[in-house]
């Protein structure tokens, strides 16, 4: 038996694949640890959806070879836009453990100065399970420190680490690659019975990856493919063995989750298979394209046990700008599917992305998508600064928005988002939810301690109960005030 670390950046996606791998290495007789707990093997999975997502993975990349480990595991976007050229890192460069590049140094800091504020905002994932699927805050910093201070003293030296590449054909075998790579790591099979899996109480499950779109800006095309489809199947049995293992909700999650399909069969009939076949307690959607947005899709939310809540990335609120990006969607269209969400689904909550400062983007199409984000009123928007990515049409645009303009943008954004989520949880006050509370704060103030959790529309909420108690689990809530309610709204490039 080995003891395995899991560490994700970016997308739900990533962690749905994560947690799929974990379950496999239990079965496999492994044990699941926390980054920190020094784990023979961490499993890192990447983004490079932007930018700073590339330079986060090369840095996490480095800073877990130098952690002391036998067997490091690279997979994710980054791992095969790098493949495809983009400022690769040799597994040379990873032996060197904590070496970094000048320019990537005030990345670093950025990065570090992010997660400081996620632990303040008490947003750590995993604080009673026992190891990291997900973003484990305390785990991130332990390892940073460990890997400077402690790694001389580790009986592992640089040449002893070896480095799996798992690239884009070959995630749908990862567990076995990496069941492979521990056995010829050490040289023998080390499976035993199987070990304990941790539920985390809210499960993510892929049931599509790829896209076939062309989205001027987007590189997640270039990493993962095309579209294709997990067999629906598969989907309702994995779901099974969550609910079996005491998962209480299950997030479906793909790259164009909509675009999921077998023969004749689409979504809405996954849905229903999901359904009338399981015992799923709450089912929830993580991101869905507008052009999927469907009648026959909001029919489904008659059943109490999925979640009223829709994310639907329109990305701008010009439509110059959206044919610019070559986006499959208009704003009368977008608004009108959005007009009708609100009318069939009492309670929804609609949030967004959007991205500031696209080449071309004009003052006066600013203007037009801050009219739209006040005529929408979203209940949420994921803003992001437009960051040209290699190998895409938008990264060779003219007429570049300059960086402070994008600053000042995202600052204006910002700002009407944040009056408009003040108005509807002042608005929200009083009313009776259904809260999953699923993550405990570290700190006891006074004798209780924080819980976060989300209600049944994605609202999420924030409380204090006494605590020697674990509230991990459903509960029909009172909202009390704004304090109750996250507001933060993360800054990041795109």
């Amino acid at each position: 038996m080995v003891r395995i670390a899991f560490h994700y950046l970016g997308c739900r996606l990533n962690e749905a694949e994560n947690e799929a791998i974990a379950r496999s290495m239990t079965d496999k007789g492994h044990e699941i640890v926390a980054i920190a707990d020094n784990p023979d093997v961490i499993v890192l999975n990447t983004c490079g959806v932007t930018a700073d997502a590339m330079r986060k993975s090369r840095n996490l990349m480095r800073r877990f070879a130098a952690a002391g480990v036998r067997l490091l595991v690279l997979m994710g976007c980054a791992v095969d836009l790098m493949q495809a050229g983009e400022n690769p890192v040799s597994d040379d460069d990873l032996r060197q453990g904590a070496k970094r590049d000048d320019s990537d140094h005030s990345a670093d800091q950025r990065f570090e100065q992010k997660v400081d504020r996620e632990s303040e905002l008490g947003t750590r994932r995993n604080a009673d399970r026992g190891f990291a699927i997900g973003v484990d805050i305390e785990s991130e910093s332990s390892i940073v420190q460990r890997s400077e201070e402690d790694t001389e003293h580790s009986s592992v030296q640089d040449d002893d680490l070896r480095i799996v590449r798992i690239y884009r054909d070959d995630r749908p075998k990862a567990a076995d690659i990496i069941a492979r790579a521990i056995d010829e790591t050490w040289n023998a099979s080390v499976a035993q019975a199987p070990t304990a899996y941790k539920p985390r109480i809210r499960c993510f499950i892929k049931i599509e990856d790829g896209c076939n779109n062309a989205c001027t800006y987007c590189s997640v095309r270039l990493a993962r493919g095309r579209e294709r489809s997990v067999a629906g199947a598969d989907i309702v049995e994995e779901i099974r063995r969550c609910l079996a293992l005491g998962e209480r909700e299950i997030v479906l999650t793909g790259v164009q989750l909509g675009a999921w399909k077998e023969g004749d069969r689409r979504l809405p009939d996954l849905i229903g298979d999901i359904l009338s076949k399981t015992d799923v307690e709450r089912l929830r959607l993580s991101s869905i394209e507008p052009w999927h947005l469907r009648p026959e899709l909001y029919e489904l939310w008659s059943d109490k046990r999925l979640c009223p809540h829709f994310h639907t990335p329109v990305q701008s609120g010009s439509d110059a700008v959206l044919s610019m990006m070559r986006r499959r969607t208009q704003l009368a269209e977008f608004e009108s599917k959005i007009n009708d969400l609100r009318r069939k689904i009492p309670n929804v909550r609609v949030s967004t992305d959007l991205i500031v400062g696209f080449p071309g983007e004009t003052d006066a199409m600013w203007r037009e998508t801050l009219d739209f984000i006040e005529r929408i009123g979203f209940d949420d928007i994921h803003l992001f600064r437009f960051s040209a990515r290699p190998g895409t049409i938008a990264a060779t645009l003219p007429n570049p928005v300059a960086p402070e303009v994008k600053r000042e943008r995202w600052n204006e954004a910002h700002d009407r988002m944040m009056q408009i989520k003040r108005d509807k949880m002042q608005a929200s006050i009083g009313a009776l939810c259904r809260v999953l509370w699923e993550t405990p704060a570290h700190e006891i103030v006074d004798g209780k301690r924080r819980w976060s959790g989300y209600a049944e529309n994605y609202l999420r909420l924030y409380r204090y109960f006494d605590a020697d108690r674990s509230m991990r689990g459903m509960m029909t809530c009172e909202i009390f005030g704004e304090n109750d309610i996250a507001t933060n709204i993360e800054q990041d490039d795109i």
